[in-house]
């Protein structure tokens, strides 16, 4: 496929919305509490790494990152048959610092039934922050509508820690490499205990991609808050949550 083609079928893809949500459960350690999901954006048209360089060349980002996260908490809202849980939804820096992002923040709570403090917006480390300032100003924004701030694959980026520190969020979302071998590597292990101390009291944090039953009992042993991965649930349809 030509570029051009692949950008006309990327136009397409926004325009006629030919993508989906599936939805993945979070549990809380301490008692197994269902937490919450987190949507992941699918599209059978495109591999994510074309996609995403398609979006860039085309200055498509903020458009597709938007509908995404509309489409993702009204296709929730209209599921629920109970009182809501927590939503994670991914957002990435650039559409944090869009200068049209306070508009859509008011579409999305004046069209939307979910309540603001369910909806917690992972900050994407498929980008690099230059402006932390601005950055730091935009999540102050969001934190005064109610929403609240997950830090997605802590660990897989060279700007994790630094992100942890301006950002404070409520959630840091710790990246699979550290659930994979868990139970087997104590080089993992004392990193996730660092954490724990760190999060303690002020940050849940949440360990992604776990597999096996024994990475599963060694994250609850080491005080991780939150589990999510294969072995607690795999990502589905909406039907699933009311089932």
């Amino acid at each position: 496929m030509c570029q051009c083609e692949t950008n006309e079928k990327v136009n397409e893809l926004i325009e006629k919305k030919q993508y989906y949500h599936s939805y993945q459960p979070l549990f809380r350690f301490s008692d197994w509490e269902l937490v919450g999901y987190e949507a992941f954006f699918r599209c059978e048209s495109f591999t994510p790494e074309v996609l995403f360089t398609t979006l860039l060349e085309q200055d498509l980002m903020y458009e597709l990152d938007t509908t995404s996260i509309y489409e993702a908490i009204t296709s929730y809202a209209q599921s629920m048959t109970s009182a809501p849980k927590n939503l994670f939804v991914n957002i990435l820096p650039s559409t944090l610092l869009h200068p049209s992002l306070p508009s859509f923040l008011e579409k999305l709570q004046a069209t939307n039934s979910v309540p603001n403090r369910y909806i917690i917006f992972e900050i994407n480390e498929a980008e690099q922050i230059t402006d932390y300032r601005a950055f730091g100003e935009a999540v102050r924004r969001l934190r005064q509508d109610g929403f609240r701030i997950a830090l997605d694959d802590v660990g897989k980026g060279v700007a994790s820690l630094q992100r942890i520190v301006e950002v404070e969020p409520d959630y840091i979302k710790l990246d699979r490499y550290f659930a994979t071998d868990l139970s087997s590597s104590e080089k993992k292990q004392r990193m996730i205990q660092l954490l724990v101390t760190y999060c303690r009291n002020h940050t849940f944090l949440i360990l992604e991609g776990i597999e096996t039953p024994e990475d599963l009992a060694a994250a609850k042993v080491l005080g991780v808050d939150i589990g999510q991965g294969y072995v607690l649930g795999k990502p589905g349809s909406l039907h699933h949550m009311n089932s």
